[in-house]
């Protein structure tokens, strides 16, 4: 008995020399999220979360706590762009994809860091669940709606009072599904009327977080589903959709660079100083490009906004800004923007 327990020590002994061995090789090639967050994610959403500027804060934001975690994976997968509100606050940067920059692996443990760390107490998120969003199984556009837009617009397609009704909704069912499309891929906020009823509940941006084919099942699905019958929509159309220019970034933009001297309402500032915006002229003009011309390249004391801000910032706040306190004026593009040297 002596004899094989002192054989069987110099074993156990060779035992945990490998398992400690193995150990320090699983941590020396596991990826390390809080290195990876400084490298790609701290210059946007900065070293402690708080973000800054058109990026939002992944501190005590509740879309990076949320139980669910599909939409969080497919938004650092595939990127997404166009405005989000995070506590209130509408933000407007564009997220980069990531998913041919980091492995399943290093997404899984950066988004772990995240949803852990400063204000954070979420769960970890497994390379497992990375690879599920990254390789989806395909889904019927019925299963998409029932998912993703039912408790919103409901099983039946009626609808709330804050949400508008699908079924016999004439953005939906006509025959150019353009307007549909750009709605689902890009999201839309501020009142919309519907067979005589206005409807205010925001519609989320779905791309970077539903692939161009699942847009195109459940948009197909919506204009046949119910008493609709409108003809279905392809990944082509789909991807055909651009990204809006959007007042409520626009207004985002206005309130950090602009209210200070042209006032919140657009009453202007500084006892004449600054021009009031509201019912001006340059403002007003059919051709935005006098206004456009300004913000880029600034006049007497207004700076130069050109390389400071993109041109689809300019774009969003020359949009909210010809639309806003009394003006009337039409919606100005990016390419609008490109087009003024």
């Amino acid at each position: 008995m002596t004899r094989r327990f002192v054989l069987v020590l110099p074993l156990v002994a060779a035992l945990s020399v490998v398992s400690a061995a193995h150990l320090r090789a699983d941590s020396a090639t596991a990826p390390d999220g809080k290195t990876i967050f400084a490298a790609k994610c701290a210059a946007c959403h900065r070293a402690d979360g708080s973000g800054g500027g058109p990026y939002p804060p992944l501190a005590a934001n509740a879309d990076i706590g949320a139980s669910d975690t599909a939409g969080l994976i497919l938004t650092v997968l595939n990127g997404r762009s166009g405005p989000i509100q995070v506590n209130g606050k509408t933000y407007g940067g564009a997220m980069p994809a990531w998913k041919d920059q980091l492995s399943n692996d290093e997404i899984a443990a950066v988004l772990t860091y995240v949803r852990s760390s400063w204000s954070n107490h979420a769960a970890a998120v497994s390379a497992d669940q990375v690879a599920v969003a990254r390789n989806p199984i395909a889904s019927s556009g019925g299963e998409i709606y029932g998912a993703k837009c039912a408790a919103c617009h409901q099983a039946n397609g009626q609808g709330t009072g804050a949400y508008p009704p699908l079924r016999g909704n004439p953005h939906v069912v006509g025959s150019d599904p353009s307007e549909m499309i750009a709605t689902i891929v890009n999201g839309r906020s501020g009142p919309l009327a519907v067979n005589g009823t206005t409807y205010n509940g925001r519609m989320p941006t779905w791309k970077g977080q539903l692939s161009n084919a699942d847009i195109a099942a459940v948009a197909t699905y919506v204009r046949s589903a119910w008493t609709n019958t409108a003809s279905g929509v392809t990944e082509q159309q789909v991807a055909a959709a651009g990204t809006p220019v959007l007042s409520a970034v626009g207004a985002s933009v206005y309130a950090a660079k602009c209210a200070a001297c042209h006032g919140a309402s657009g009453q202007g500032g500084g006892r004449g100083t600054f021009p009031a915006l509201a019912h001006n002229t340059v403002v007003n003009a059919s051709d935005a490009a006098g206004m456009i011309g300004v913000i880029e390249h600034g006049r007497s004391m207004m700076p130069s906004w050109k390389g400071q801000l993109s041109a689809a910032d300019i774009a969003a706040v020359a949009t909210f800004v010809r639309s806003a306190w009394g003006n009337s004026a039409g919606p100005v593009t990016e390419q609008d923007v490109g087009a003024v040297k």
